[in-house]
C-alpha cells in the first residue's frame, strides 16, 4: 500500500516542476475523481453533496466539498505549492567574454544551495504572449537538459571542502550556452513557442532539477527527489 501511494507522489513531482504546474495536475486528479471547476468569473451554484475546485492565478487551488447534512464544523487542510528553486530574471542574457551564455537568476524560497551544481537543470513556468490582439498565458516544460551550474575544479579552490560561503549572485548562475548574443535565451523561447519576438510580453520561469524522482535502497526504503518542500503535502 505505502509503495503505490509513493509511487503516487514520485509521479506528482515529475509532473509538477513548477507551482503552476502542481496546481493543474492536482486539479486534472480531482476532476478524475469527479470534482467539478468554478469559475470565479461566473456565479456558483453549489448543491449538499457537490465536489468543486477553483483555481487563481494558475497557482493557488481550492477544493472542497459540501457536505449531505447540516454540519456546523468545518475540516481544513492546507500547503504551499511552491518549492525552493532559482527564478529568471528578466532580460537574464549575461554573456562572459564573448564567448559563453549566462543566466541571471534570483535564489527563491529557503533552499540548499550546493545541491544545485553539477546537475542537469531544465525551465519550467509560464510565459505571456499576445496572441490575436489578446494576452495568452502559456505553461511550459521545456523537459530537456538546458543549463548547468558547474563547480570549480578542485585546484581552482583548494578550500571548498572546508566550507566555503555560496555567492548567488556571482556563483550560482547557470550556464546556457556558446554564444555572443544579447538575446540568447529569448530567441530560444521564440523559436520553442513558435511566436514572434514582440509577442513575448512576460514570463515567470523556474530553473529545475531533470533528475527524476526515485525509490533508494537495496529494498526501495527511501525516495530521492527534488521539491519534496512542499509537493509532499500537496499529492
Amino acid at each position: 500500500m505505502y509503495y503505490e501511494t509513493t509511487k503516487e507522489l514520485l509521479d506528482f513531482i515529475k509532473k509538477s516542476p513548477t507551482a503552476f504546474h502542481a496546481v493543474e495536475e492536482m486539479q486534472n486528479r480531482l476532476t478524475e475523481k469527479g470534482f467539478q471547476v468554478l469559475s470565479e468569473k461566473e456565479h456558483w451554484k453549489l448543491v449538499p453533496g457537490g465536489n468543486y475546485v477553483v483555481t487563481r492565478n494558475h497557482s493557488a487551488l481550492i477544493a472542497f466539498s459540501i457536505p449531505e447534512k447540516e454540519s456546523w464544523k468545518f475540516h481544513i487542510i492546507a500547503s504551499h505549492s511552491d518549492s525552493p528553486s532559482f527564478k529568471i530574471k528578466e532580460n537574464p542574457e549575461i554573456v562572459v567574454e564573448k564567448k559563453y551564455v549566462k543566466l541571471n537568476v534570483e535564489k527563491y524560497g529557503g533552499m540548499l544551495m550546493a545541491p544545485w551544481f553539477d546537475r542537469p537543470l531544465s525551465i519550467a513556468g509560464r510565459v505571456i504572449v499576445r496572441k490575436d490582439g489578446k494576452l495568452e498565458e502559456r505553461l511550459v516544460n521545456f523537459d530537456r537538459d538546458l543549463v548547468m551550474i558547474p563547480n570549480l575544479a578542485i585546484h581552482m579552490n583548494r578550500e571548498v571542502n572546508k566550507g566555503v560561503e555560496l555567492n548567488k549572485q556571482t556563483e550560482l548562475l547557470p550556464i546556457c550556452g556558446l554564444s555572443d548574443d544579447a538575446d540568447y535565451f529569448l530567441d530560444f523561447l521564440v523559436k520553442e513557442l513558435a511566436v514572434k519576438k514582440e509577442d513575448i510580453l512576460d514570463f515567470e520561469l523556474t530553473i529545475y532539477n531533470k533528475e527524476k524522482p526515485e525509490f533508494v535502497g537495496l529494498n526501495d526504503e527511501f525516495i530521492s527527489a527534488s521539491r519534496l518542500d512542499n509537493l509532499n503535502s500537496c499529492s
